[in-house]
């Protein structure tokens, strides 16, 4: 999990170097657990006492240190020789919490001075609470067989969390687990889709084809709908004997029986449900209805914070191309003697005529800008963007 979230944070922020530490309550103080650079001599050996240097202080406050030059002349600086990473310029120091509690802290070093903007300290902040909630839930896993699953599923998470597809990853990893726990044939998880009023099917673990292909639920008539609407667990001894259940045919075809449905709630409110089917009549034990409704609670989370991962990269995406088209504007402006709405209506203009995004064109007046400063030479290597500008409009080029 640890390797996962050093080499997400790598990615997100291009630092030369992460390492993540973790608190050790008893001892009062943080440990170096992983790293980006191979410290295997430290790893776990290297200790800071609570309030020693910078990531001691982050421990101590929990709160963000972003040191965008001379780090090692901060007041609150400590060196030690065994990490070259205290040569470097830059350094960010970010808290992993969950609920409050102190779960570790987390380094991003870059060699040359690197002033932390706003959206990059928000994403790294958003992953520390993520994975300091990850970590949290990986520990409290030991202490029985069903949290040793549960750990699982949060070892899954960890690893969906770099790639695009992650929230369909979550859900599969949950639905498969809980599936071998509760020795299940058929567990789903449905999600609200608040537009229609329905539950639809979004993950399955089941040898039962014609499962996946069961249209969406209305909530308001159905049986697992009463889930959503009360915000609580239901348990059916046998579907196949309540009217309300949608199914009966896909239910006796396939041997099913016993269902057991447990809503996952995010902020209050209903954003699905986890549902496990039984082959045979089944009474579910109170054990393994809290350990449905913790798995529950993990899935709603865990889609919650995907969702808010998704919004964070597309305002960080929104944010740059912001830029591009705010220096475009510049260069237009500069060079045909135009206002910034002139600027932007032509950008704008050129856009919807190409069909392309804003983003391009700007990037395009941008390049070519500074080719057209490097000298004539240069002009072989105009972007494949601008050559398809030139021979389809034949107004007034933007450059």
């Amino acid at each position: 999990m640890l390797k996962e979230l050093v080499g997400l944070i790598v990615q997100v922020t291009s630092c030369d170097a992460c390492l993540v530490y973790l608190a050790d309550h008893s001892a009062e103080e943080v440990v170096l657990r992983a790293s980006q650079l191979p410290h295997d001599a430290e790893i776990g050996k290297l200790r800071l006492k609570m309030g020693e240097g910078v990531t001691g202080w982050v421990a101590v406050h929990q709160s963000v240190v972003a040191l965008s030059g001379h780090a090692s002349q901060d007041t609150r600086f400590k060196a030690f020789r065994s990490l070259p990473e205290d040569t470097y310029e830059a350094f960010l120091s970010v808290p992993l919490v969950a609920s409050g509690e102190l779960i570790g802290v987390i380094n991003v070093h870059h060699r040359e001075n690197h002033s932390h903007r706003p959206d990059e300290i928000a994403l790294v902040t958003f992953i520390g609470e993520q994975m300091g909630g990850a970590i949290a839930k990986f520990r409290l896993a030991e202490q029985s067989q069903g949290a040793v699953k549960r750990m699982e599923t949060l070892a899954a998470v960890a690893r969906a969390i770099s790639a695009e597809n992650y929230l369909d990853r979550i859900l599969q990893a949950i639905s498969e687990m809980v599936a071998e726990t509760m020795d299940s044939p058929v567990c789903s998880i449905m999600l609200v889709d608040e537009e229609k009023k329905e539950l639809v099917i979004s993950a399955a673990r089941c040898s039962l084809p014609d499962y996946l292909h069961k249209m969406p639920l209305k909530i308001e008539d159905s049986l697992i709908g009463q889930v959503v609407r009360e915000a609580k667990p239901i348990i059916v001894p046998n579907v196949l004997a309540e009217k309300h259940y949608r199914y009966p045919e896909l239910a006796r075809k396939n041997g099913l029986s016993s269902l057991l449905s447990a809503p996952m709630i995010s902020r209050d409110k209903v954003i699905g449900t986890v549902n496990i089917y039984t082959g045979e009549q089944r009474t579910f034990t109170d054990d393994e209805i809290d350990f449905v409704k913790a798995v529950a609670g993990q899935a709603a989370i865990a889609i919650e914070n995907a969702r808010l991962m998704s919004e964070t990269l597309e305002m960080k995406r929104t944010l740059e191309a912001r830029k591009l088209i705010e220096r475009a504007k510049g260069i237009l402006q500069h060079k045909h003697n135009l206002t910034e709405e002139e600027a932007y209506l032509r950008l704008r203009n050129e856009s919807r005529r190409l069909r392309r995004p804003m983003r391009d064109l700007a990037e395009a007046v941008i390049l070519a800008d500074d080719l057209n400063k490097k000298g004539p030479d240069s002009n072989r290597l105009v972007p494949p963007l601008r050559r398809e500008r030139e021979e389809a409009v034949e107004e007034e080029p933007l450059m």
